[in-house]
């Protein structure tokens, strides 16, 4: 009986937490991907640490592209 008690209370816990987040998810909510690195570098969370690390590379990439594109467009 009590492990099942167990076996059903692992089980509630893992339905209820959300899925990883990949680095694409962070690159598309750069402030998310900012609360969870300022949450990693503060030893509050380790979960999706390099994920966001890499999202927030990535966002900061694409928003620099862009301004060197709306220049290069420009006489």
């Amino acid at each position: 009986m009590t492990r099942r008690v167990i076996l059903l209370a692992w089980a509630a816990l893992a339905a209820c937490s959300p899925p990883p987040r990949d680095a694409d998810a962070f690159a598309r909510a750069p402030e998310t991907a900012a609360r969870v690195v300022a949450d990693c570098d503060a030893g509050r969370s380790r979960r999706d640490c390099l994920a966001a690390r890499k999202g927030l590379a990535e966002s900061v990439r694409r928003e620099r592209m862009a301004v060197y594109a709306r220049a290069m467009r420009e006489p």
